[in-house]
C-alpha cells in the first residue's frame, strides 16, 4: 500500500480518463449516467404498479366529492462500489519513451479500458438475464436471422408492440452484436427492402429507419475468457442476442429507463466520478498509476426492454473467433474419436455442425471446451458413432 501522503490526484490524467471512450462498448449509451452526491442512498420508483394506465371512473354528481386516485411510490437503493486498477511504469520504459508523458497516458487509457470492459460485461449479463427481462426466443423452430426465410422486421415489430403494451412508450434503441449485425445486413428480407435506396448498402442508419427506431448500436466488445498464460479464447460480450429498449434522451424525474448507472461524483479527488492517482515506488524504480471510478448499474423498468434470444446460431458467432473454435473442435474430436475435417481451416464438417448446433442453439453456452465436450457426449451418445470425417 502506498503512503497516502505521497499519493497525488492527477487532474490532467483524470481528464484523460473521463475523455477516454472505446467505440466497441455500448453500456454508457444504454445505461445513462446519473451523478450522485452520496456513495449510497435510496431513490424513488414512480408508479411501479402502472396505475396511471388504469381507467378510473371520473363522473361526479352535484354536491359529491370527486373520486380520489393515487399511484404507487416505491423505492430502491444503490451503492457505488469502488472499481480501481493500477499499473507500474518502470523508469526504463520512461527513459526509452519518445514523450515523457506518453507512458502515463497509455496506462490511464489501458486501465480505463479494462474498467469499462468490466462495466460492459456486467451490464450485458443483467440485460440478457431472462429471469429478469422479458424475451422473445428465436431458437425454437429455427427462426434465426441468418436464415433468409425468416423475417427480422416481423420479430422487431412483435417486440415493439410488447413494449408499447407494457409501458406506453416505443423503444428507440436496438443493440446488435457485430455477428448479428452482419447477419441482418445480408438477410434478403432486409436487402430487398433497401436495394433501390442508398446504393443498396445496409448500415446502422438504414436499419434504424427500417425498424423505426432512433438508433442502432453495434456492440463489438469481446472478452478473453482464457486463464492468464493460456492461448486467448475470445468471446463476444453480448453473445448472439439483440436488445430492443427505450432509453431516455436525458434522465429526469419519472424517466422511463431500463437501467441507470449511478456514479459517485463527490468521491475524494474525483471529477465526474473519475480519479487518477500517481505515486512513486523507489524500491521498484517505478511510478504507479491508479484509475478509479465509483459506480453502480441498476435495473429499473425492465418492461421497456425485450431480449431477442438467439438471433443467429451460436456456431455462427463462434466462427468469428477461430482460436475458441479450434480448441472446442479439437476437444470434441478427441472425445468423439474422429478427425477434424480438412475442408476449411475454421469450418466444421456438415455432420459435426448439425450435431454441434443442437448444443450451441441456446444462449447458455458451456464455459470451456471440456464442459462442451461433456454436453456433446451426453446429448449425442447415440449418434457419436455415426459421425464421420467428410
Amino acid at each position: 500500500m502506498p503512503d497516502t501522503s505521497t499519493v497525488h490526484f492527477d487532474v490532467a490524467l483524470t481528464n484523460v480518463s473521463i475523455a477516454y471512450r472505446n467505440k466497441a462498448f455500448v453500456a454508457s449509451q444504454i445505461s445513462p449516467q446519473v451523478l450522485v452526491r452520496k456513495q449510497s442512498d435510496r431513490y424513488f420508483i414512480h408508479d411501479s404498479g402502472r396505475d396511471s394506465f388504469r381507467s378510473t371512473a371520473d363522473g361526479r354528481a352535484p354536491g359529491t366529492e370527486a373520486s380520489e386516485v393515487d399511484f404507487a411510490l416505491s423505492s430502491d437503493s444503490y451503492y457505488c462500489d469502488d472499481h480501481a486498477l493500477e499499473s507500474a511504469i518502470p523508469d526504463e520504459e520512461r527513459d526509452n519513451s519518445d514523450s515523457p508523458l506518453m507512458p502515463e497516458i497509455d496506462r490511464v487509457e489501458f486501465l480505463s479500458d479494462k474498467i469499462l470492459l468490466n462495466a460492459e460485461i456486467n451490464l450485458a449479463a443483467k440485460l440478457r438475464d431472462s429471469s429478469a427481462i422479458p424475451y422473445l426466443d428465436l431458437s425454437s423452430g429455427s427462426k434465426e436471422w441468418d436464415n433468409n426465410s425468416n423475417d427480422p422486421v416481423a420479430n422487431i415489430e412483435t417486440a415493439k408492440q410488447a413494449i408499447l403494451d407494457a409501458v406506453q412508450v416505443l423503444p428507440n434503441t436496438l443493440v446488435l452484436p457485430f455477428a448479428v449485425y452482419t447477419a441482418l445486413r445480408n438477410n434478403t428480407n432486409i436487402t430487398d427492402r433497401v436495394k433501390y435506396s442508398n446504393l443498396g448498402v445496409v448500415g446502422t442508419d438504414t436499419l434504424a429507419e427500417l425498424f423505426d427506431v432512433e438508433r442502432v448500436l453495434v456492440a463489438r466488445a469481446v472478452q478473453n475468457i482464457a486463464p492468464r498464460g493460456q492461448a486467448p479464447d475470445m468471446e463476444p460480450v453480448w453473445g448472439n442476442d439483440a436488445l430492443l429498449l427505450h432509453v431516455p434522451e436525458r434522465v429526469s424525474l419519472k424517466s422511463v429507463a431500463p437501467s441507470l448507472s449511478f456514479v459517485w461524483s463527490q468521491a475524494a479527488g474525483s471529477s465526474h466520478g473519475h480519479s487518477v492517482q500517481t505515486w512513486r515506488e523507489e524500491r521498484r524504480k517505478a511510478t504507479m498509476v491508479r484509475v478509479q471510478k465509483y459506480y453502480d448499474q441498476n435495473l429499473l423498468q425492465v418492461w421497456c426492454v425485450r431480449i431477442i434470444f438467439s438471433t443467429i446460431p451460436v456456431l455462427r458467432w463462434i466462427e468469428h473467433f477461430p482460436c475458441s473454435l479450434t480448441s472446442i473442435k479439437s476437444t470434441i474430436c478427441e472425445i468423439a474419436a474422429f478427425k477434424p475435417s480438412r475442408s476449411s481451416s475454421s469450418g466444421l464438417s456438415a455432420t459435426w455442425a448439425r450435431s454441434a448446433c443442437v448444443i450451441f442453439r441456446r444462449n447458455s453456452i458451456p464455459s470451456s471446451p471440456l464442459d462442451l465436450a461433456g454436453s456433446f457426449r451426453s446429448s449425442h451418445s447415440s449418434s457419436v458413432g455415426s459421425i464421420t470425417n467428410k
